[in-house]
């Protein structure tokens, strides 16, 4: 099978340029489809674009997981679904996946009385509980969390074996949760300068840079909600925010092995 290269502008769903709006099954565009699609790149003829993290090692719904399977084998994107993916999906294909989700799982989401359908970004290993709709045709809305904010933190990484690395500042422009972890997902690969990390492999959490104890988890969207309610507090205040990524002891062994057997393959190169 041809493996075809999957561009994180086009949706993963049916093929269709996230920028432009074109079915790239029928035409092609001069889009730059390597470029995740935002608010703020993306013309008039798309209205909305939802980019997401396929977390396999999350609480996914087997249909859900499916749905992934099946357009990755349908476009033979070739991914390995045993590893995170970054992807992303139109409103239609959206919608599709989010019908799949068990309907408990979507009065719940009813409750919580919030539209994220129209999010720039869901993870999609825990979209079910992170993704939510006024009614029964997921209609796409705007609201108050989708206003998009530019966050400054200091992220520290703490390895398995109880160092941590020098802090390092960052900043990031942000509406939802994955994009936040995606960004954090791309400074911690960077700073341990290995690319086989992924987001399964470490926990994040927030304090204040002065704060006491542990922090909280930044796992889905109400602690999501109320990272933002504290870092406006901060902000208004001129603190600073510190993000920490804890690595997971046993990943980490693991990883470990992945470099070692990398190391001796390349001995046996000639």
């Amino acid at each position: 099978m041809t493996k075809k290269k999957y561009k994180i502008g086009t949706c993963f769903g049916c093929q269709k340029c996230l920028y432009c709006g074109k079915d790239l099954i029928k035409e092609t565009c001069e889009c730059k489809k390597m470029v995740k699609p935002t608010r703020t790149n993306r013309t008039s003829h798309v209205k909305n674009a939802f980019p997401r993290l396929f977390n396999p090692n999350g609480p996914l719904d087997s249909k859900q997981f499916d749905f992934i399977k099946n357009k990755n084998e349908h476009f033979q994107y070739g991914y390995d679904l045993t590893k995170s993916v970054q992807l992303s999906f139109c409103s239609a294909c959206n919608s599709s996946y989010q019908r799949l989700a068990p309907k408990n799982t979507q009065k719940n989401q009813l409750k919580e009385g919030k539209d994220t359908s129209a999010t720039e970004a869901t993870t999609v290993s825990v979209s079910a509980s992170n993704t939510t709709s006024k009614d029964n045709d997921f209609s796409e809305s705007e609201n108050e969390d989708d206003i998009e904010l530019e966050i400054d933190y200091k992220l520290i990484i703490k390895k398995a074996d109880g160092t941590s690395l020098p802090a390092k500042n960052y900043s990031v422009t942000i509406s939802e949760l994955d994009e936040f972890l995606l960004a954090i997902q791309n400074n911690v690969t960077s700073l341990l300068e290995d690319e086989e990390i992924y987001a399964n492999d470490y926990s994040v959490s927030f304090r204040s840079e002065k704060g006491q104890g542990a922090g909280t988890l930044l796992v889905d969207a109400h602690d999501f909600k109320n990272f933002r309610l504290e870092y406006t507090k901060l902000a208004a205040t001129k603190r600073t925010m510190v993000i920490f990524t804890t690595v997971k002891k046993k990943d980490n062994e693991k990883m470990v092995k992945r470099k070692k057997n990398k190391v001796s393959n390349n001995n046996f190169i000639v």
